[in-house]
Protein backbone atom coordinates (compact mmCIF):
# COMPACT_ATOMS: atom_id res chain seq x y z
CA UNK A 1 0.00 0.00 0.00
CA UNK A 2 1.26 3.48 -0.87
CA UNK A 3 2.62 5.46 2.11
CA UNK A 4 0.18 8.28 1.35
CA UNK A 5 -2.82 5.98 1.75
CA UNK A 6 -1.34 4.37 4.86
CA UNK A 7 -1.06 7.81 6.49
CA UNK A 8 -4.64 8.67 5.54
CA UNK A 9 -5.87 5.36 6.97
CA UNK A 10 -4.00 5.91 10.26
CA UNK A 11 -5.34 9.47 10.49
CA UNK A 12 -8.90 8.25 9.94
CA UNK A 13 -8.62 5.59 12.66
CA UNK A 14 -7.05 8.08 15.07
CA UNK A 15 -9.80 10.61 14.55
CA UNK A 16 -12.46 7.95 15.08
CA UNK A 17 -10.91 6.76 18.33
CA UNK A 18 -10.10 10.20 19.71
CA UNK A 19 -13.45 11.74 18.81
CA UNK A 20 -15.07 9.54 21.43
CA UNK A 21 -18.51 8.06 21.01
CA UNK A 22 -20.83 5.77 22.87
CA UNK A 23 -22.65 2.86 21.31
CA UNK A 24 -25.99 3.19 23.04
CA UNK A 25 -27.12 -0.31 22.11
CA UNK A 26 -23.98 -2.07 23.32
CA UNK A 27 -22.48 0.03 26.11
CA UNK A 28 -23.52 -0.21 29.74
CA UNK A 29 -25.85 2.23 31.46
CA UNK A 30 -22.87 3.41 33.53
CA UNK A 31 -20.80 4.15 30.40
CA UNK A 32 -23.65 6.03 28.74
CA UNK A 33 -24.28 8.06 31.90
CA UNK A 34 -20.63 8.91 32.43
CA UNK A 35 -20.13 9.96 28.82
CA UNK A 36 -23.20 12.21 28.61
CA UNK A 37 -22.85 13.89 32.00
CA UNK A 38 -19.14 14.36 31.42
CA UNK A 39 -19.69 16.34 28.21
CA UNK A 40 -21.33 19.71 28.70
CA UNK A 41 -22.09 21.07 25.25
CA UNK A 42 -23.39 24.60 24.92
CA UNK A 43 -26.14 23.66 22.50
CA UNK A 44 -29.78 24.66 23.04
CA UNK A 45 -32.91 24.41 20.92
CA UNK A 46 -35.66 25.04 23.49
CA UNK A 47 -36.15 28.08 25.70
CA UNK A 48 -38.45 28.55 28.67
CA UNK A 49 -38.78 31.08 31.49
CA UNK A 50 -35.66 30.77 33.62
CA UNK A 51 -33.90 28.05 31.69
CA UNK A 52 -32.97 26.66 28.29
CA UNK A 53 -32.15 23.13 27.20
CA UNK A 54 -31.47 20.81 24.30
CA UNK A 55 -33.82 18.15 22.95
CA UNK A 56 -32.23 15.41 20.79
CA UNK A 57 -33.25 14.88 17.18
CA UNK A 58 -36.55 13.03 16.84
CA UNK A 59 -38.07 14.57 19.99
CA UNK A 60 -40.12 17.74 20.43
CA UNK A 61 -41.66 19.72 23.28
CA UNK A 62 -45.44 19.51 22.95
CA UNK A 63 -46.86 20.94 26.19
CA UNK A 64 -45.10 23.53 28.30
CA UNK A 65 -45.65 25.56 31.44
CA UNK A 66 -43.11 27.33 33.65
CA UNK A 67 -41.87 24.20 35.41
CA UNK A 68 -43.08 21.24 33.38
CA UNK A 69 -42.54 20.10 29.82
CA UNK A 70 -44.05 17.17 27.97
CA UNK A 71 -41.60 15.94 25.33
CA UNK A 72 -42.75 13.54 22.62
CA UNK A 73 -40.86 11.07 20.51
CA UNK A 74 -42.34 8.78 17.89
CA UNK A 75 -42.94 6.16 20.55
CA UNK A 76 -42.98 7.70 24.00
CA UNK A 77 -43.78 10.71 26.14
CA UNK A 78 -41.06 12.16 28.37
CA UNK A 79 -42.10 14.35 31.31
CA UNK A 80 -39.60 16.97 32.48
CA UNK A 81 -39.83 19.01 35.69
CA UNK A 82 -37.32 21.70 36.67
CA UNK A 83 -36.88 22.93 40.24
CA UNK A 84 -36.07 26.61 39.73
CA UNK A 85 -36.43 27.47 43.42
CA UNK A 86 -33.96 24.85 44.64
CA UNK A 87 -31.54 25.83 41.90
CA UNK A 88 -31.72 29.53 42.75
CA UNK A 89 -31.26 28.86 46.47
CA UNK A 90 -28.44 26.40 45.69
CA UNK A 91 -30.10 23.73 47.82
CA UNK A 92 -27.87 20.71 48.34
CA UNK A 93 -30.02 17.77 47.29
CA UNK A 94 -29.48 14.21 48.45
CA UNK A 95 -30.54 11.09 46.61
CA UNK A 96 -31.12 7.66 48.11
CA UNK A 97 -30.44 4.47 46.19
CA UNK A 98 -33.29 1.96 46.18
CA UNK A 99 -31.82 -1.52 45.92
CA UNK A 100 -35.25 -3.06 45.37
CA UNK A 101 -35.44 -1.55 41.86
CA UNK A 102 -34.21 -3.01 38.59
CA UNK A 103 -31.54 -0.29 38.55
CA UNK A 104 -30.73 2.45 41.03
CA UNK A 105 -27.41 4.29 41.02
CA UNK A 106 -26.03 7.72 41.70
CA UNK A 107 -24.85 9.96 38.90
CA UNK A 108 -21.23 10.93 39.51
CA UNK A 109 -20.45 11.39 43.19
CA UNK A 110 -24.06 11.72 44.20
CA UNK A 111 -25.01 14.74 42.09
CA UNK A 112 -28.06 12.89 40.84
CA UNK A 113 -29.83 9.55 40.65
CA UNK A 114 -31.06 7.13 38.00
CA UNK A 115 -33.90 4.82 39.00
CA UNK A 116 -35.26 2.21 36.61
CA UNK A 117 -38.31 0.24 37.71
CA UNK A 118 -39.34 -2.97 35.95
CA UNK A 119 -43.09 -2.96 35.43
CA UNK A 120 -45.36 -5.68 34.08
CA UNK A 121 -44.93 -4.78 30.41
CA UNK A 122 -42.26 -2.09 30.31
CA UNK A 123 -39.76 -0.03 32.30
CA UNK A 124 -40.06 3.29 34.10
CA UNK A 125 -36.99 5.53 33.89
CA UNK A 126 -36.76 8.25 36.51
CA UNK A 127 -33.72 10.56 36.47
CA UNK A 128 -33.00 13.34 38.95
CA UNK A 129 -30.09 15.55 37.99
CA UNK A 130 -29.14 19.20 37.55
CA UNK A 131 -32.15 20.40 39.60
CA UNK A 132 -34.48 18.57 37.24
CA UNK A 133 -36.42 15.35 37.02
CA UNK A 134 -37.42 13.47 33.89
CA UNK A 135 -39.60 10.36 33.57
CA UNK A 136 -40.51 8.05 30.71
CA UNK A 137 -42.03 4.58 30.32
CA UNK A 138 -40.46 2.46 27.59
CA UNK A 139 -40.20 -1.04 26.22
CA UNK A 140 -37.09 -3.02 27.13
CA UNK A 141 -35.71 -2.78 23.59
CA UNK A 142 -35.73 1.03 23.83
CA UNK A 143 -34.42 1.32 27.38
CA UNK A 144 -30.92 2.62 26.60
CA UNK A 145 -32.09 4.89 23.78
CA UNK A 146 -34.62 6.55 26.08
CA UNK A 147 -32.11 6.73 28.91
CA UNK A 148 -29.60 8.55 26.70
CA UNK A 149 -32.29 10.98 25.46
CA UNK A 150 -33.38 11.75 29.01
CA UNK A 151 -29.81 12.25 30.21
CA UNK A 152 -28.98 14.55 27.30
CA UNK A 153 -32.01 16.71 28.13
CA UNK A 154 -31.37 17.14 31.88
CA UNK A 155 -27.61 17.49 31.39
CA UNK A 156 -28.12 20.31 28.90
CA UNK A 157 -30.30 22.51 31.13
CA UNK A 158 -28.82 25.95 31.77
CA UNK A 159 -30.56 28.25 34.23
CA UNK A 160 -30.93 32.03 34.06
CA UNK A 161 -30.47 33.52 37.51
CA UNK A 162 -31.82 36.96 36.63
CA UNK A 163 -35.04 35.59 35.17
CA UNK A 164 -35.58 33.24 38.10
CA UNK A 165 -35.00 36.08 40.58
CA UNK A 166 -37.56 38.20 38.73
CA UNK A 167 -40.06 35.34 38.79
CA UNK A 168 -39.57 34.95 42.54
CA UNK A 169 -39.95 38.71 43.10
CA UNK A 170 -43.18 38.72 41.11
CA UNK A 171 -44.55 35.75 43.05
CA UNK A 172 -44.59 33.53 39.97
CA UNK A 173 -42.71 30.79 41.82
CA UNK A 174 -43.56 29.25 45.16
CA UNK A 175 -40.93 28.06 47.62
CA UNK A 176 -43.23 25.10 48.17
CA UNK A 177 -43.19 23.93 44.56
CA UNK A 178 -43.13 20.13 44.47
CA UNK A 179 -42.15 17.66 41.83
CA UNK A 180 -45.14 16.06 40.13
CA UNK A 181 -44.50 12.35 39.72
CA UNK A 182 -46.31 11.66 36.48
CA UNK A 183 -46.46 7.90 36.80
CA UNK A 184 -47.46 7.85 40.48
CA UNK A 185 -50.98 6.44 40.41
CA UNK A 186 -51.79 8.13 43.72
CA UNK A 187 -51.59 11.54 41.99
CA UNK A 188 -54.72 13.08 40.57
CA UNK A 189 -54.62 13.62 36.83
CA UNK A 190 -55.57 17.24 37.49
CA UNK A 191 -52.12 17.72 39.08
CA UNK A 192 -50.38 16.93 35.83
CA UNK A 193 -49.49 19.03 32.81
CA UNK A 194 -52.71 18.16 30.95
CA UNK A 195 -51.08 14.78 30.53
CA UNK A 196 -52.41 11.90 28.51
CA UNK A 197 -50.87 8.46 28.92
CA UNK A 198 -51.25 7.74 25.20
CA UNK A 199 -48.09 6.39 23.60
CA UNK A 200 -47.13 6.54 19.95
CA UNK A 201 -46.11 3.48 17.94
CA UNK A 202 -45.65 4.89 14.47
CA UNK A 203 -43.11 3.66 11.96
CA UNK A 204 -39.70 4.68 13.28
CA UNK A 205 -37.36 4.10 10.38
CA UNK A 206 -35.78 7.49 11.02
CA UNK A 207 -35.36 6.88 14.75
CA UNK A 208 -31.66 6.12 15.03
CA UNK A 209 -29.88 7.02 18.24
CA UNK A 210 -27.34 4.19 18.31
CA UNK A 211 -24.37 6.49 18.66
CA UNK A 212 -23.71 9.61 20.69
CA UNK A 213 -20.69 11.61 19.63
Amino acid sequence: MDNKYIKIFILFISLFVLSGCVNVKKDSIESITQYITGNQRKLYNNFNKGYKYYIPKGLSASEIDDLNVKIKSQRYNYYLYVDLVSYYNKVKLTYNIDKSLYYSKHIGDGEGLINITKLADNYLINIQYNYARIEVKVNESDLKDALSNALIIVNSIKYNDETIRAMLDEGLLSVNEKVVQVFDESKSQSDLLEITEEEYYEDDNNYDNDYIN
